[in-house]
């Protein structure tokens, strides 16, 4: 008795007229075997299950079929069918992803001096071979540029990014691409009718859909169903096959998170999931229903983009009429992050009822409550003093967003209380340092950009030090969180001043001197040095007690890092 056969492989393409979406590289290898202008070297890029590995089999038999006339390959002379069977002397596949060392490339090299045994050429297929090792590859590259005439290298990828580009430059480059929906659906539908099984249409499409253009994952998902002995398949026994729920569940769901009733909206998941929904599944199809509903609610005739019957094309236009563009992009983004967390983590379900909660509420997916002030600091502590400058404002909220990226083992409660105490001393510092903030009052009616010390306004010296606070951010944001509550008080012909609110962060800006005045030259066209005002270096009186200078730049460090410094 025959050993059972996977669909996929009792159904694999043997010859180029049986490959499915692939016409473009079909019709490049039929006239480079026709021309016998065949490359020595081919790269075939492409996601899993287009056809890559299936495509470098069928050149290989047309490399070496020995039919004399008719297309080739002709795939039942001894040669076509040794190589669909694996016992090919001639057709070496070669798993990278496990097989990735130097020794065994370096076997391969000494495999490639003698000729081919049984046919025309000798044929290897290195299948993933983003996995190789550098050294590997290095060692590959002088074969692979000048192989002697009888070999061909077919090598195969997912990740054509992972691959050297001193191998890309050697190879001919052929991109697979993802098999529409029509083709798959059409090729499973074939399959059915030759098993004697009914297939409604919408059933077709519900599998072709998601099977996102592999046609390996589609066969796999046809086996599926096909296994369970039904001799008429629709689109509810696909549905339960698949572990998700129709349209109308996610109608439901939608309406009920729409109108903020969260406590129904868990009701109803709780029941998919009793019925045997699969918690991922479910996320990836409710995000495609809002996509479903962008569509519907912008495209005139949806029903030549979705895949629904026609009844749930005019429920999503309705329902699409009292959803803003807004609640759409905060839906979809909302369950696609949802959906990119729940592929590391076990607990599916709690993602997805924080990302209903998310979208019933209007929150940001993951986003972290605004840090909160002091107790008892009253509005004060809430609201800039009226003498604040926008730049120490713009500071402070530096600083607050600095907070919430502190190390995951700080708590919250301290991060928070931190924020706010910097962000009071900072409206402090405004109000009592006015004159060194470049503060200092004005009669009533000046104008707020009267000029300053070296043609600058304040709003200039703020633009400015705002524009090298975010260059830093960008280039080295271990020292971003130094430049909190820093502020520039003035711009001289020869050097600019200035303020820091604690030892540590002026030791920090110290340390990067040169830096800083860089960013600062290309922000004002002109090199200048730095000069820092230092609070706790001013205050210090000369001979000053030592320790007592320690526990401010410990402060300084805990208000910077988020967490308990302590000098011992």
């Amino acid at each position: 008795m025959a050993g059972y056969k996977a669909l996929y492989r009792e159904t694999r393409p043997e010859v180029f007229s049986e490959l499915l979406g692939q016409d473009h590289i079909v019709r490049i290898l039929q006239h480079q075997i026709a021309t016998n202008t065949v490359s020595h070297a081919y790269l075939f890029c492409g996601t899993r299950g287009t056809g890559k590995t299936t495509t470098a089999r069928i050149l290989a038999k047309a490399l070496n079929c020995t039919a004399e006339d008719g297309p080739v390959p002709c795939g039942v002379c001894p040669n076509c069918r040794a190589i669909a069977e694996g016992s090919f002397m001639d057709v070496i596949e070669i798993d990278a992803a496990s097989n990735n060392k130097v020794d065994n490339i370096r076997e391969l090299r000494e495999s490639v001096k003698y000729p081919p045994s049984v046919g025309r050429k000798k044929v290897y297929i290195i299948d993933e071979v983003h996995m190789l090792t550098t050294g590997a590859f290095n060692a590959l590259l002088k074969t692979l540029e000048e192989p002697p005439e009888d070999v061909v290298f077919i090598l195969a990828t997912t990740n054509p990014e992972k691959v050297p580009q001193t191998v890309l430059s050697r190879c001919m480059r052929l991109d697979f691409r993802r098999v529409s929906t029509e083709v798959l659906a059409a090729h499973m539908g074939e399959i059915c009718e030759k098993r004697g099984v009914e297939i409604t249409p919408d059933a077709l499409r519900l599998l072709a859909t998601n099977a996102e253009g592999s046609v390996r994952d589609s066969l796999s998902i046809l086996e599926q169903c096909l296994a369970s002995g039904e001799a008429h398949l629709n689109r509810e026994i696909i549905l339960d096959y698949l572990g998700t729920a129709g349209d109308e569940f996610f109608g439901e769901l939608t309406e009920d998170v729409m109108r903020g009733d969260i406590s129904a909206a868990f009701l109803l998941l709780d029941r998919a999931l009793r019925d045997g929904g699969d918690v991922k599944q479910l996320m990836k199809d409710w995000m495609g229903y809002f996509r479903s509903l962008m569509i519907a609610k912008y495209v005139g005739n949806p029903e030549e983009m979705l895949n629904m019957a026609e009844d749930s094309i005019q429920r999503l236009k309705e329902q699409s009429r009292n959803l803003s563009a807004e609640t759409l992009n905060r839906g979809i983004v909302t369950l696609a992050k949802a959906n990119n967390d729940a592929r590391y983590s076990t607990q599916a379900r709690t993602l997805m009822e924080v990302a209903i909660v998310t979208i019933a509420s209007g929150m940001a997916y993951g986003a972290e409550p605004a840090p909160v002030p002091p107790a008892g600091a009253g509005a004060a502590a809430r609201k800039p003093a009226a003498g604040t400058s926008a730049s120490v404002q713009k500071s402070a909220a530096r600083t607050s967003a600095s907070v919430q990226k502190s190390p995951v083992g700080t708590s919250a409660s301290a991060r928070q209380s931190a924020a706010g105490e910097r962000m009071n001393r900072v409206s402090q510092f405004g109000d009592e340092e006015g004159t060194a903030t470049g503060q200092a009052e004005e009669p009533a009616g000046a104008p707020e950009s009267s000029a300053r010390e070296g043609g600058y306004s304040m709003q200039d010296l703020e633009d400015i030090w705002n524009n090298v606070a975010d260059r830093i951010s960008g280039d080295r944001p271990a020292l971003s969180a130094a430049t909190n509550g820093v502020v520039l008080t003035g711009i001289s012909d020869d050097q600019f001043r200035l303020q820091v609110t604690n030892g540590m962060a002026g030791h920090l800006l110290k340390q990067n001197r040169e830096y800083i005045m860089d960013l600062m030259e290309k922000e004002t066209g002109r090199r200048r040095s730095m000069v820092l005002r230092d609070p706790a270096d001013s205050a210090e009186p000369e001979g000053g007690n030592r320790d007592e200078k320690l526990r401010d730049l410990a402060k300084g460090a805990s208000e910077i890092l988020g967490v308990d410094v302590d000098v011992r």
